[in-house]
């Protein structure tokens, strides 16, 4: 899916001539942080509140720095999703060449995770660690579906200390022979959840095992 997919065109404009008052309070109203400002279609950058709180309230916002913060709208919405964890906004411009196109916001973004991204499905979800040595979606996959399951879902991210954090949502919530299959090959399971079939034995045998190993 591409950014222009996720367009909402409900966030009112800034224009150069507004004051911080107002944008404050639209920023108020609409619980966000971020704004953009457009002139004629045409993106002039995008307005932190945090910039707005050290002007004076009568001040326009021709006087407050903008940001050329944006994304292009044939972005992927992963990479959509990347870019607002880096800039740390909750209103993300799509432009063209100049154009200003719409808005991306948290709301929308939460929306696909949920709906097209498989975060939102029924099923369970297992979180792994893995040394970067071992990791291999190929094997991760392999004992996922031996036990006639599916992975809807998956997502993985880098420690500082060189270990990956693999998190995936299954099709699912009986889990216990695929939790049963990762210890078998040696795979360390952080955490689990929405499996009531093993949530209380399990769960409870799974922990006191790892703290056996953290004081062996």
């Amino acid at each position: 899916m591409r950014a222009q997919k996720l367009l909402t065109f409900d966030l009112p404009l800034l224009l150069p001539i507004d004051t911080v008052s107002r944008a404050i309070s639209l920023m108020d109203e609409f619980k966000v942080t971020h704004l953009p400002v457009v002139v004629e279609d045409q993106f002039q950058g995008l307005i932190k509140e945090e910039d707005l709180l050290e002007y004076e309230e009568t001040a326009v916002l021709a006087e407050v720095a903008t940001h050329q913060i944006s994304v292009d709208p044939n972005l992927h919405l992963y990479d959509v999703v990347a870019q607002m964890s880096r800039t740390e906004v909750d209103v993300l411009p799509v432009v063209f060449q100049g154009k200003y196109m719409g808005s991306i916001d948290r709301g929308a973004v939460m929306n696909f995770l949920t709906t097209e991204a498989g975060w939102g499905l029924d099923g369970s979800t297992v979180i792994l660690e893995i040394t970067s040595a071992k990791y291999s979606l190929a094997e991760i996959s392999r004992l996922v579906e031996e036990n006639s399951t599916q992975i809807t879902s998956f997502n993985m991210t880098h420690k500082d200390s060189g270990t990956l954090i693999v998190t995936i949502k299954l099709n699912t919530t009986k889990i216990a022979a695929i939790l049963s299959a990762f210890e078998r090959f040696d795979y360390k399971i952080l955490t689990f959840f929405n499996s009531p079939e093993v949530e209380d034995e399990l769960r409870s045998k799974f922990d006191a095992f790892m703290r056996y190993l953290e004081t062996d």
